[in-house]
């Protein structure tokens, strides 16, 4: 591990205004997008709350507390003197001392360190930016393109060209850097925790190793860090190894590393090895391992990971708690992929020195369909998920090995996640994961790939496969995961948030990092929308385009990353356009509804219910972050469009329809309650931007819920709630919500979608 300075000896642990709490009892950090950080940081003696059990995340810092963070977090020696307006009396004397003996302050002309100011982001870069290059390094940087450059002083920009290029400091969606917004509690132990990640100053101390080479040429050695490699090697004779190069791929908060190698001799290889090494802010690592064999033969390959420096482990196996039942759905049939394997925990002693999530093996045989104008629908048709493993322990190492199937004309897959922390903050907390993941398994992705999760396809797929897996828009974006974070703030979750926003920015060609907030295009081809309007992959789908927009907005918000808090509005704009686009179904000269799909050559979609609802709420989120009267007008026109067809959209059954089609006729049988949630969703919405319920939303819950309950159906405790909130009540009494094994799997995740989408 690297270390910065020696070590300090006698600072104050505490400012004399703040006394350190415990980061489990802050009362009002609970939920906020920093506390991960927050908590780290204090249990490393960085940074404290206060006496009143408060960590008070929004409120400024000054130049002098961010020194004393500095100085705790790189444990620097005392100096000998600070500064004119910081004398020996002051309670940040040491810190500041301390801070001007490494060159991390200078003061100013007239020997001044300010320390009662408040510190701007242009100070806080500058800080940072001697605080990294103390050994000399980290002297890179990158020219800066942010709109307010100009806006940063002489003084920082260097700092910043060096501290945006190395992640410390990120700009705004709208590409600006805010060079004199000040810095908050919560942000600034960001600031401070990305610095002791990319040092390597958090976690437990391990030596480094030397990396031994390989065996022969059919192993081959990726270096993860100065402590940790991975090795793959080919258990089959005469298959080698043989490096081709690498190449780096940077997303917000992770970094992929790619290593490429021939998979046999490479005069006439027979496919090809991709090792992937996700590296994430926080210092953890995925690990993906993708082999391409184009021969006929079939393979054993083993991916490994050694620990040194340890001589015990304990593996928490998904099978323990539960079994996946693999039920047969009428719309994806039988999804035949269940959980990953566990998570192997890695101990010195008795303290963890590595956990490991342990992903399981996919092969697949890739597939696809070329059309007439030279678009492709692609997918992977699953041939088994293989669980093989083994963990050895000898001369105080510990070796996780995943076994690997390398069939061939096909793709195998495997994945591992490594951290130096525990994944999860309790054993209950991991082990109702563990139980979530098995009871919703259709829901959580488990064939994870430096490509992006793949996950179960309907059968109405082109080209057609029962056993057909693709990139879904819907299962890529980490919603759920982003929910179940700001619930328990495990550190696996996390991780699986900030894997699922590379997922999107590998899947739109790295549009999500440059920050063009892109459109999500499908990529495989429903044949039902084919032959109904000609429709092919590529197409947009705007639900799928509303939850993968509003996960990288919340994202954004409950993390603090500024470059992804209006990714809604590209998507928003869009919408807006569509009506210009000619994807609209007119219903009065002043009215209409948005089609379901857009592709510019194939014909209008029909529209259906839950997606023009769910647009609606989209916009009115895009008014309230930007008060621009043009998303506000397109919500009102939707509206109408809506209001303007009933009361056709009541079927005779007292149920709803489903769509509307671009003749204005009716179909399909609704969802359940799906649009029902949608209509108690918009009327919300409407009231919190000032607007009046819709009376004829509220005559459609009413004719909903009543058909609902005649016939018996279930009820989710998010509807039950809601209902009884907006009046409703009396509709529903003694009704209790029925247990979601009821609810059709399909139309479950979607509302899960729907909740997960909600802004925090």
């Amino acid at each position: 591990m690297r270390k910065i300075g020696g070590s300090l000896t006698a600072f104050l642990l505490v400012f004399t205004f703040v006394f350190h709490v415990s980061a489990q009892s802050f009362s009002d950090t609970s939920g906020h997008w920093a506390k991960s950080e927050i908590d780290e940081l204090v249990s490393e003696g960085v940074i404290a709350g206060y006496d009143d059990g408060t960590f008070r995340p929004y409120t400024n810092v000054t130049r002098g507390q961010f020194l004393a963070y500095l100085v705790r977090a790189l444990k620097l020696p005392d100096g000998d003197t600070a500064f004119k307006d910081v004398g020996p009396g002051s309670t940040l004397y040491t810190e500041i001392a301390a801070a001007k003996k490494a060159g991390i302050i200078a003061g100013t002309t007239d020997g001044l360190a300010l320390p009662n100011e408040a510190i701007t982001r242009s100070d806080v870069a500058v800080m940072l930016d001697r605080a990294m290059r103390l050994d000399g390094g980290y002297t890179d940087r990158s020219p800066l393109t942010f709109t307010d450059a100009k806006e940063i002083g002489g003084y920082a920009y260097a700092a910043v060209e060096r501290m945006t290029h190395y992640g410390l400091i990120y700009g705004t969606a709208e590409n600006a850097f805010l060079p004199s917004k000040v810095a908050t509690r919560g942000e600034s132990a960001v600031f401070i925790h990305r610095m002791m990640t990319k040092l390597g100053l958090l976690g437990e101390d391990k030596d480094p190793i030397e990396i031994p080479k390989p065996a022969d040429n059919q192993e081959v050695m990726v270096p993860v860090n100065e402590s940790q490699y991975v090795k793959v090697r080919m258990n089959s004779r005469g298959v080698p190894l043989s490096y081709i190069r690498n190449e780096t791929e940077k997303h917000i908060l992770s970094t992929d590393y790619h290593y490429y190698y021939h998979m046999g001799y490479a005069s006439n290889p027979l496919g090809s090895l991709r090792v992937t090494l996700r590296k994430l802010e926080n210092g953890d690592t995925f690990v993906f391992t993708k082999f391409t064999h184009n021969a006929d033969n079939t393979y054993s390959a083993t991916v490994s990971l050694p620990f040194s420096q340890s001589d015990s482990y304990s593996l928490a196996k998904y099978s323990d708690q539960g079994t996946v039942v693999q039920e047969h759905h009428d719309v994806f049939g039988i999804d035949e992929t269940s959980h990953p394997i566990g998570v192997l925990s890695v101990k010195k002693g008795s303290t963890v020195k590595n956990e490991v999530m342990m992903g399981k093996n996919y092969v697949s045989l890739p597939k696809q369909q070329t059309y007439s104008n030279g678009t492709v629908s692609r997918l992977h048709v699953l041939d088994k998920e293989y669980a093989g493993y083994d963990i050895a322990q000898a001369d105080n190492t510990v070796t996780a090995s995943m076994n690997m199937t390398v069939r061939g004309k096909a793709i195998s897959d495997s994945w591992a996640l490594v951290s130096d922390q525990s994944l999860f903050k309790s054993e209950s907390t991991r082990n109702e994961w563990f139980k979530r993941t098995i009871a919703e398994y259709i829901s959580i992705n488990n064939w994870l790939t430096a490509d992006g999760a793949y996950t179960k396809l309907p059968w109405s797929i082109e080209p057609g496969y029962k056993m057909g897996y693709g990139r879904s828009i819907n299962r890529m974006q980490g919603g759920i995961y982003l929910t179940a974070y700001q619930q328990h703030n495990d550190r696996y979750l996390y991780d699986i948030v900030l894997n699922s926003v590379a997922d999107l920015d590998v899947f739109s060609g790295g549009e999500v990092t440059k920050g063009t907030q892109p459109l999500f295009y499908t990529e495989y081809t429903s044949t039902w929308l084919k032959n109904a309007y000609s429709t092919t992959a590529p197409y947009v789908d705007t639900r799928l385009n509303e939850n993968a927009a509003m996960f990288l907005k919340n994202t954004g918000e409950a993390l603090g990353i500024e470059s992804l808090k209006d990714d809604n509005l590209s998507y928003a704009n869009f919408l807006v356009n569509q009506k210009a686009l000619g994807n609209t179904i007119p219903v009065t000269s002043s009215s209409y509804v948005i089609s379901d799909y857009y592709k510019s050559s194939s014909a209008k979609t029909h529209s259906s219910l839950n997606h023009v609802l769910g647009g609606m709420r989209f916009l009115i989120v895009a008014y309230e972050q930007t008060g621009d009267e043009k998303y506000l007008k397109t919500m009102r026109e939707l509206k109408a469009g809506i209001e303007n067809l009933y009361p056709e959209w009541v079927r005779s059954n007292g149920d709803l329809w489903y769509q509307v089609n671009p003749d204005l006729t009716f179909a399909g049988g609704d969802y359940e309650l799906l649009t029902l949630l949608d209509l108690l969703l918009n009327q919300e919405s409407l009231e919190r931007i000032g607007m009046q319920r819709s009376a004829i939303f509220d005559q459609m819950i009413r004719t909903k819920t009543t058909y609902l309950v005649q016939n018996n159906r279930p009820f989710i405790n998010e509807v039950i709630k809601k209902l009884n909130e907006q009046g409703f009540g009396d509709l529903i009494s003694g009704t209790r919500a029925a247990s979601i094994d009821r609810i059709d799997a399909e139309e479950m995740q979607m509302i899960t979608d729907v909740l997960n989408s909600i802004p925090q």
